[in-house]
């Protein structure tokens, strides 16, 4: 009785012994992945590597001694033959200790705790297993005695691997915890060369493109990149590489992801819940189906193999088959699943996009000075491909992973374990040898990408460039230029596609080997008995359902990087947050009178450059106040701090006595009307613009709008009047006619308080003089802020603020201001001259006929030239 618990106890150890060892360093391999252990700067000492790899394949070689012992013993006697755990324990066994071989030889600098850990493990289970041996097997023969042998000497190499391992880290933690006054300050290789720091290369890219942990090796991947910006995505890797140093582990780096969770998963959208409940039905039916359809055929044949010739037809098993097959056809469930995920594609698509475009337009001024717009669409286009994220895990991860399972026990109850071996050593060979060859061909892609940018570049620019070489004559040089460009493209093509293809042609060639092996396992056992003829017709059409997964493990992993990279980006736009915001629960700004006053602001764009310094002023209810003085002294960011674009370092901005940063950000906005230096207007027409500064205006009040702006008869002039398209930014417009349209905007706008920043810089005496007059009916009651160069337009102000390095120097009216005699009569007279020196140098070189007939055109037409450049193009 005892024996035979000794028995059991040393088959289940069979098969726990190698899978111990297996799940052991799987899992210390990911908590080292995720926590970013780094190996410690004594790891790559080849003295050790090379150590560890000559015992490892020492415990390999007693390994196979013991399988070819079994072969012998198997050969000799005919009836006997090696119970299944043994061989399992065998072949197992053979697997675990040979990619711990492969990890150490592949890796210059591995983290040894992996090893040591599964050593120990491997130890203990030999030893175990040592003892167990003679217990079970009380009468020995020669061959029982030599695997004992082999299990004492693969327990006494195990131990070394596990007592030296273990000495050598406790060396390491004492020398890095004491160390040598010799040892140089910097850390220097042996050589004197300088080493990566601590942490570098703690993240990079393996041969799929896929973030990966480095710490298994020092030779850092090169990223394959087919973006069109490969230094942008190189800049993405090192600000992902950074944030997930600086993060500590991947659990904390992915803690920011969450921002993305509501954008992916519909809360409060029943319909899209719904549809996503179809789509997993569907999905985990799809995997039961593929285990039906063939199970059906060999059903089938096994049926028609013991009832061939009698006349009797299956049809229950044949029907059944028409329905499986039916269901898993394109016309079957998987056309359902492809309707129900467009809606969940659709909402994860709409909710990116918006919740992006949402916190692009929230953020302030000092980020959108900062912009790069093509980079900023790009990251919200990008962004957007993360709508199949959600699907990809759930949908497509998932049942890859899970067919993976389903097909090792699927094909254990077929057959046996052996044939569950050969699926694991298929798969893992196929992983191995497509991660190897992608790594292998990364540089050769690089190259290849280079070259084909460098073959379209040589040739852009020598076509655009046309003139410049025929200028030159360099037509031939041209030409040799871009066949040599196309010699090495075809030369960087040639080489990554021998990679390519090797690559592939070794992992068909595995997975070629794969399927002879297992169908001619599958022959055998129904040859033998053990299986009938049903199994395997069923093993042969269910291997397709193997393969698979298999083969989606590379792109699902590259796939899931190019999510990563992506995110990354439309990550760092979501976390960018505006620094100027609304505070919490503010009321809305109640504006009565419009008396503006700046109590002692300061602010800087720069903290190490003051731009305004202790600006005090009231603009009283209805009062026009005139910003004048020399460029860069600060007039705009005066009218931007009102604004509240930027908030202010010191003092305080109010508003009918109510501070301007504890109010409703909208609601003051709202309260002003801004006619800007440099107008732009959309791509489309004329009375879409006007009508964006309030959206529920009237035909007829845009147009009394546009006469009170003086632009409404220009725009009668247009062949399509009002509907009439402006171009992008308004490029089909004269710079005088946006800044009347502009114009328009504001007056149609009806603001409280009204914001002019150089209105009529671009715009001719004559039109000028009505704008003027559109501007009295637009400032009436209204506490109007001007900045002006054109002094002359600013002479009916209430109150004149000369303003110089971002200070007050002077104020007043005109009047007073030139009986003052200081920086405004200076700035006066020097405005006057240039005007005076303009007309000048219009009149010199011409008859006195032509000029005075010039002029008189000019005066009557209306299209004097105002600063370089008219109202009409």
């Amino acid at each position: 009785m005892a024996a035979h618990g000794v028995t059991i106890a040393l088959r289940v150890l069979h098969y726990v012994a190698p899978i111990s060892v297996v799940i052991y360093f799987v899992l210390a391999k990911t908590v080292a992945a995720c926590f970013l252990h780094q190996p410690s700067k004594r790891a790559g000492l080849g003295s050790r590597r090379y150590a560890a790899i000559g015992l490892l394949a020492g415990v390999l070689v007693t390994i196979v001694a013991q399988g070819t012992v079994y072969v012998l013993e198997a050969t000799r006697d005919p009836q006997w033959s090696s119970s299944q755990d043994a061989a399992v324990y065998i072949l197992a066994n053979l697997l675990a200790y040979a990619s711990l071989t492969v990890g150490i030889a592949e890796n210059r600098k591995p983290i040894w705790h992996q090893y040591i850990g599964s050593w120990t493990v491997g130890l203990v289970m030999e030893v175990v297993l040592t003892a167990l041996q003679p217990l079970a097997e009380p009468t020995r023969n020669r061959y029982a005695i030599l695997c004992e042998v082999f299990h004492v000497l693969r327990t006494l190499l195990l131990l070394i691997l596990t007592v030296a391992g273990c000495a050598c880290a406790l060396y390491d933690r004492q020398k890095l915890a004491h160390p040598k006054e010799t040892e140089p300050l910097l850390p220097n290789g042996t050589n004197g060369h300088a080493t990566k720091p601590a942490g570098y290369g703690a993240v990079t890219a393996n041969g799929n493109g896929t973030v990966a942990h480095e710490a298994d090796g020092d030779e850092e991947h090169d990223v394959d990149s087919d973006s069109e910006e490969p230094d942008r995505d190189k800049e993405l890797k090192a600000t992902q590489k950074k944030r997930l140093e600086e993060s500590g582990s991947w659990l904390n780096y992915f803690k920011d992801f969450k921002i993305f969770i509501p954008m992916l998963w519909p809360y409060r959208n029943r319909f899209v819940q719904s549809c996503l409940g179809v789509v997993a039905l569907v999905t985990l039916a799809q995997r039961f189906l593929n285990v039906l359809v063939p199970r059906q055929i060999g059903i089938i044949t096994d049926q028609l193999t013991a009832g061939g010739g009698n006349g009797v037809v299956p049809w229950r098993a044949l029907g059944f088959w028409m329905l499986f097959n039916t269901l898993s056809s394109s016309a079957g469930l998987s056309l359902i699943k492809s309707l129900a995920e467009i809606p969940v594609q659709q909402f994860s698509y709409k909710s990116i996009g918006s919740s992006a475009f949402r916190h692009i337009m929230a953020l302030s001024m000092d980020f959108h000075n900062e912009k790069n717009s093509g980079e900023l669409i790009r990251a919200v286009e990008q962004g957007q491909h993360l709508q199949g994220l959600l699907e990809f895990f759930l949908f497509e991860v998932g049942p890859m992973f899970t067919d993976l399972i389903i097909g090792f026990v699927y094909v254990y109850t077929l057959f046996d374990v052996y044939m569950t071996l050969i699926l694991m050593g298929v798969g893992l060979a196929y992983i191995y040898i497509g991660a190897k060859t992608t790594t292998w061909s990364v540089k050769a892609r690089r190259r290849f990408n280079n070259a084909w940018r460098n073959e379209a570049k040589v040739q852009n620019e020598a076509i655009a460039n046309w003139a410049t070489v025929s200028h030159f004559n360099r037509g031939s040089y041209e030409v040799q230029r871009y066949s040599k460009s196309i010699d090495d493209f075809n030369a960087a093509e040639w080489k990554y596609y021998i990679a390519y293809y090797i690559g592939g042609s070794a992992q068909s060639v595995v997975m070629l080997l794969g399927r002879l092996a297992a169908f001619s396992m599958a022959v055998y056992r129904v040859a033998q008995g053990r299986a009938p003829v049903g199994n395997f017709v069923t093993l042969t059409l269910y291997w397709r359902s193997i393969e698979s997964p298999l083969m989606q493990v590379s792109w699902s992993v590259r796939r899931l990087s190019q999510m990563l990279t992506d995110s990354e980006r439309l990550l760092q736009l979501m976390l960018t947050k505006p620094t100027v915001v609304s505070a919490p629960d503010a009321p809305e700004i109640m504006i009565k009178e419009g008396e503006v006053e700046f109590d002692h602001v300061d602010f800087a764009y720069d903290p190490r450059r003051p731009t305004l310094k202790d600006v005090s002023f009231t603009a009283k209810p209805g009062q026009t106040v005139a910003l004048v003085g020399e460029t860069g002294g600060g007039k705009s960011t005066i009218i931007k701090v009102l604004y509240r674009y930027y908030d202010i370092a010191g003092g305080s901005i109010r508003i009918d006595g109510q501070d301007i940063r504890n109010v409703n950000l909208d609601s003051l906005r709202d309260s002003f009307g801004m006619v800007p230096q440099d107008p732009a207007l959309f791509n489309i027409s004329l009375i879409e613009n006007i009508r964006y500064a309030r959206l529920d205006a009237t035909d007829e009040e845009i147009v009394e709008a546009c006469r009170a702006a003086a632009i409404h008869d220009k725009i009668e002039s247009f062949p399509d009047k009002y509907k009439s398209t402006v171009g992008e930014r308004g490029v089909k417009l004269s710079g005088g006619e946006l800044q009347r349209v502009s114009i328009a905007r504001a007056i149609l706008r009806q603001p409280k308080i009204v914001l002019l920043d150089e209105a009529t810089s671009m715009i001719d005496a004559e039109t000028e003089a009505l704008i003027q007059k559109a501007f009295k009916r637009l400032t009436a009651g209204r506490t109007t802020f001007i900045i002006a160069h054109r002094l002359s337009t600013i002479q009916h102000a209430d109150q004149i603020l000369v303003i110089n390095d971002g200070q007050i120097i002077e104020h007043g009216t005109h009047e007073e201001l030139i009986k003052r005699g200081g920086k405004y009569v200076a700035l006066w007279s020097k405005q006057l001259s240039k005007d005076v020196e303009e007309v000048g140098q219009a009149l010199e070189g011409v008859g006195p006929e032509q000029a005075v007939l010039d002029v008189g055109a000019g005066s009557s037409e209306g299209t004097a030239v105002e600063g370089g450049g008219s109202d009409e193009r």
